[in-house]
């Protein structure tokens, strides 16, 4: 096999260019691997002093290798370049239990022979050769990410560096490395002179292959998020070099299948040149637009480069930002919209209910029978739907013969074991909506199918039904009193909503129904009090990255439509198809007004707390305290001084919203990915939390990061396309969004992207030490947008090291630093807004709105 050789500079020392093969996924089950006894449990994975490898890689050549070593793995060597954190980034969310591993290699070209240090980052076991010679062993007992340093000798010429990294994965995974090569001769790290990167390509001809991926490289995609009329088309850079004469476009989903595709003539002078039309052309999910040689070279000469640029898309879909119709209206439209998404087992519940028997599909809901029986990570949840579809519609003359004895096998079947020492669920973010999901399943399994034996447990469903209302009571009853952990969470909400309503249709017990009922009108409640023209737009405990970029892609959006006529059904259906089939719940009118009304200024905030409720020695520190102030024209929303200083995960602490897709907010990146796979990631989460404190329309967010700080720099989105207008001046970001006004600066200098895959959607700063600061306006209050700047430009403020002293718009001197005690802002209320109190812990909530009242008890 002739090969030719790719040459790339260092970046810092880094590596960026790499050829990967892999993951290898390899089901575990206990304590075993592939069949062999329990030897590859985390930290005790053996050393394999071999590579395993019987031929040297090249890109897109096979991966070779001795099976007793590397198991039925098949695969190619790929080529990878990082991304800015240096990282190859494989992770994955698995739904099993499973061992993970994958092998990089690329090779370093120095000028002499010379003794290097290798700093090596990873989050589990990894083994490094150094020209076939095993060079290095990380077992990794600890999963977070740790740098190794070790030197290493090179000699002249071209060095091979095989890397093969390991890591057990149940749920998110990080999995990803970065190496650093730098000259141990140096009082600072700096790469060894001479030295480059060389990769071994089968690929022919090499010039073109340059061209392409440097053409490739400098595309990028004009948006982030695609709404039904936005033009999809690839922008170019400035590229360095020769531009590629002609190449093609596919429009992907992540699952591999094509939508689109398109040749692109010699270099586009105009946008429109590099398009795949119309969002509303595809279906609402996330896409991958893939550049590939031309498919004749793709397919005949075997000419594969490629780049990927994903993004969200949402179809057809409509975003409604005022009420509309009446409740009935809603509720068939959102059976019908939701009725057209694929693979989804609550599409199928929503043909059901609007007896569309003649396009119900069976091999969807087999599929999630399936996934059911084996217990995934998400089986509840799709249990929750095969439950509701078996209690609701199993008795109807054209349900399909096919699917009732899987349905019973299931639902049956199903393991509904729960720690017996966390009565009211596990109060982790991760768990809370799972753990009422599983007592509900429970509770209704065991009440649709009374006599039957439960083969999982050997009890009857009386049994299990007893059991799951017990446990879904003092679920309710802590949320209810006390909040939740995943406070204001979109996808988390979503599921709790889904939840409580087939409770309140579904389940044969008094108590439980009126719980449920008042649970849910206080959910409800909170959705309506924290959204802004059908978009939650309040911080979160949980975050998911599409509904960061865009309102129309948050879980609760078809619920707030649904409901009371704002928001959009899209593709997350459970919550709102769940509603949509309720036939006996009576929502309260009163919170339609809550999400209708438009004051001139709303000041709400909340305080959440259930450990409180389940034990009143749980620590006051664990409470959160998040407040809102929402205009006609604009919503700004916070958590106060959450946690300042730890390490983030996948909370968003503030949000400045202007429109469902006009949203501004800062986070501190851990990485460049923006896979829901790592957490935190590029926009979702902290990898440091910031501390911040707000007052009505202005916020503060103050960052101290670590010496060490992986990319040193924090940023915002500010997606300029979604605006009417806006303005980079005075070391400001102004934006206008119809008659709402934004202005944001931070201490260390602020600068917007204009190349790369966030330009024009990123506004950054760097440094360890940082104060962002936003304030809000409006037309009304501010006049003109020009006169909002003016106004902004001229007020006082001082920055220091980590603080800050600012007089507002409106009047007020305020000062915030790093140090010292932030109280809650609002008192120590559960809820305190002009349309709701509650006391902390709540054993009533009163919401009032024009003279009329809801009083919920929860006691």
């Amino acid at each position: 096999m002739e090969l030719s050789y790719l040459r790339y500079d260092l970046v810092d020392g880094y590596i960026h260019n790499w050829l990967v093969a892999g993951p290898q996924q390899i089901p575990l089950e206990g304590d075993s691997w592939d069949g062999q006894s329990g030897k590859e449990t985390l930290g005790q994975i053996e050393t394999q002093q071999e590579t395993g490898l019987t031929e040297e890689p090249a890109e897109w050549s096979r991966f070779l290798g001795h099976k007793v070593m590397i198991g039925d793995y098949e695969g190619v060597w790929a080529y990878h370049r990082t991304q800015e954190d240096h990282f190859i980034d494989l992770s994955i969310v698995s739904p099993v239990r499973q061992l993970v591993r994958a092998w990089a290699y690329t090779q370093v070209d120095v000028p002499s022979d010379q003794d290097v240090t290798l700093l090596l980052t990873a989050f589990g076991p990894v083994d490094v050769w150094i020209n076939g010679r095993h060079a290095y062993h990380h077992g990794a007992v600890d999963q977070g990410m740790q740098t190794i340093s070790f030197s290493v000798p090179f000699s002249v010429g071209r060095n091979a560096i095989l890397v093969r990294f390991a890591r057990v994965a149940s749920g998110a995974c990080t999995f990803a490395i970065a190496l650093r090569v730098v000259s141990p001769s140096r009082s600072i790290e700096v790469p060894p002179r001479g030295a480059a990167v060389a990769i071994p390509t089968t690929i022919t001809p090499v010039r073109r292959r340059r061209e392409l991926e440097r053409t490739f490289e400098a595309a990028r995609l004009n948006q982030t998020v695609y709404e039904r009329f936005d033009r999809i088309f690839i922008q170019f850079d400035p590229v360095i070099g020769r531009w590629a004469r002609g190449f093609a476009l596919q429009l992907q989903a992540r699952n591999g299948e094509t939508f689109a595709e398109a040749e692109v003539g010699p270099r586009p002078v105009k946008d429109h040149d590099a398009t795949l039309g119309q969002a509303y052309s595809y279906p609402e999910r996330f896409y991958n637009v893939v550049l590939t040689p031309t498919t004749d070279e793709y397919v005949n000469q075997k000419m594969w480069a490629t780049r990927v640029l994903p993004f969200w898309g949402l179809d057809n879909n409509r975003h409604s930002d005022a009420p509309y119709g009446d409740l009935l209206e809603r509720r068939s439209e959102a059976l019908k919209q939701a009725a057209r998404y694929p693979d989804d087992v609550y599409a199928e519940m929503a043909k059901m209910a609007i007896s569309w028997w003649s396009v119900v599909e069976p091999p969807v809901i087999l599929r999630a029978v399936d996934r059911v029986k084996a217990q995934h990570s998400s089986s509840a949840r799709e249990l929750l739907g095969l439950l509701g579809i078996q209690i609701r519609f199993g008795a109807n003359a054209s349900f399909p013969d096919s699917l009732r004895v899987p349905l019973e096998e299931a639902i049956v079947g199903y393991s509904y074991d729960h720690p017996a020492s966390e009565p009211e669920g596990d109060l982790t973010l991760d768990a809370e909506s799972d753990s009422l999901l599983l007592y509900v399943c429970e509770t209704l399994a065991g009440q649709h199918f009374a006599d039957r034996v439960f083969p999982a447990s050997g009890q009857t469903g009386a049994w299990h039904r007893e059991r799951g209302r017990q446990s879904a009571m003092r679920w309710l009853r802590v949320r209810a009193m006390g909040g939740f952990s995943a406070w204001d969470s979109g996808s988390v909400f979503a599921e709790i909503v889904a939840g409580l309503i087939h409770l309140v249709e579904l389940v044969d017990d008094d108590e439980l129904f009126e719980m449920a009922t008042a649970l849910l009108d206080k959910t409800l409640y909170g959705l309506a009090l924290n959204s802004f023209k059908g978009c939650l737009a309040s911080a979160h405990a949980v975050a998911e990255v599409p509904e960061l970029l865009h309102g129309m892609l948050n879980a609760t959006s078809g619920i707030g439509r649904l409901m009371w006529g704002m928001g959009t059904f899209n593709s997350q259906t459970m919550g709102y198809v769940s509603l949509a089939c309720a036939d006996d719940y009576g929502f309260p009118l009163i919170i339609q007004d809550v999400a209708k009304a438009l004051p001139d200024g709303l000041w709400s905030s909340e305080r959440h707390a259930p450990g409180l409720v389940v034990s009143p020695t749980v620590s006051e520190a664990e409470a959160v305290n998040t407040v809102m102030y929402r205009t006609p024209d604009t919503m700004l929303s916070s958590v106060q001084d959450y946690r300042p200083g730890t390490p983030g995960d996948r909370e968003h602490v503030w949000q400045a919203t202007l429109g469902s897709a006009a949203v501004v907010f800062t986070n501190h990146p851990a990485c460049s990915s923006v896979d829901p796979a790592r957490r935190p990631n590029y926009w979702r989460g902290n990898g440091v939390l910031p501390r911040v404190a707000q007052w009505q329309d202005v916020l503060i967010a103050v960052y101290a990061l670590p010496d060490d700080d992986w990319l040193g720099l924090t940023h915002a989105y500010f997606p300029t396309y979604t605006f009417d207008a806006y303005a980079i001046r005075d070391g400001w970001a102004f934006a206008q969004k119809d008659n709402g006004y934004l202005a944001l600066t931070a201490a260390r200098g602020i600068a917007l992207l204009e190349t790369g895959m966030h330009a024009r959607h990123e506004v950054r700063s760097y440094g360890q030490h940082n104060v962002w600061l936003c304030q809000m306006g409006r037309a009304a209050q501010d006049g003109t947008f020009l006169d909002f700047q003016a106004a902004v430009l001229g007020q006082p403020l001082t920055f220091d090291e980590l603080s800050v002293r600012y007089t507002s718009l409106r009047g007020d001197a305020l000062a915030f630093d790093c140090n010292g005690t932030v109280e809650p802002v609002g008192g120590s209320r559960h809820f305190d807004s002009p349309y709701g109190i509650a006391e902390l812990p709540a054993e009533e909530m009163v919401i009032a709105v024009d003279g009329r009242a809801l009083r919920l008890h929860f006691g």
